[in-house]
């Protein structure tokens, strides 16, 4: 539709499990890890109570130290007891990007995961005012091999997601580029034409700052689309329901 998975042709994530906050946009920001909702008001007692709803162990873990984070020791300490009930931790070992169904042993992906990651190193390059990458730049820096960087779109798909709905402009998109130095050709390009020049000349105007918390935003709305396996495309269409599209795009017409 909108998103990174059809401009460069890769299947959806899907569901994936990792860290469990659930918290974007001012009216998200004082309640955490709370179901997906247009208002996300809980009490911590209620919180513990979805926390038998994680099904991944590293998931429930990185909850647990989101809710230390937070002062709220009674959910951390729900999460680590089920942690153990859900079995070791996976781990990630070396990665290898390839798509290919002929690949003997291909170790798991965690698009979320990798999403915190790569936003990090984004954030960092921007601090630094160094100029964007790519998405085979982009890849190897996240530690991934191979020739098929095509899953990597889902990847900065994801934090545009999280981007629009936290309500900052999108960030991968102008500071993750085609190989020849181009914002991504397919970009909104299916069902949101109108809208394409609007997205893309606001994102290059983007400033993205501390002061209001813009990577912390992001960051949170990352975490919401993990903590309910949202997948890139389940992200946007959960997204759309809850922004102005046309307003967030900065559209005129």
């Amino acid at each position: 539709m909108i998103n990174d998975a059809e401009r460069t042709g890769g299947p959806d994530d899907g569901r994936i499990h990792s860290e469990c906050l659930s918290s974007t946009l001012n009216h998200f920001r004082e309640v955490r890890f709370g179901p997906m909702e247009k208002k996300l008001t809980k009490s911590e007692a209620e919180l513990i109570a979805t926390v038998a709803n994680i099904v991944d162990p590293d998931a429930c873990l990185r909850f647990a130290q989101r809710a230390k984070d937070r002062g709220m020791l009674a959910l951390a300490a729900a999460c680590e007891e089920h942690a153990k009930t859900l079995g070791p931790v996976k781990k990630l070992g070396t990665r290898k990007l390839s798509m290919s169904p002929s690949v003997a042993t291909i170790v798991p992906m965690k698009t979320h995961v990798v999403a915190e990651e790569a936003l990090t190193i984004l954030e960092a390059d921007y601090r630094a005012n160094l100029p964007p990458t790519t998405y085979g730049q982009l890849a190897r820096r996240c530690g991934f091999e191979g020739q098929n960087i095509r899953w990597f779109g889902q990847v900065t798909d994801l934090i545009d997601a999280a981007c629009a709905l936290a309500g900052v402009p999108s960030f991968a998109l102008v500071r993750v580029l085609e190989a020849n130095g181009n914002i991504n050709h397919a970009a909104w390009r299916k069902g949101y034409e109108h809208l394409r020049d609007a997205i893309i000349a606001k994102a290059q105007a983007g400033i993205w700052t501390d002061n209001d918390s813009d990577f912390t935003k992001i960051r949170d709305a990352l975490a919401l689309f993990s903590a309910h396996a949202l997948g890139n495309k389940k992200a946007w269409d959960y997204v759309i329901t809850q922004i102005d599209i046309n307003k967030w795009a900065g559209a005129t017409g």
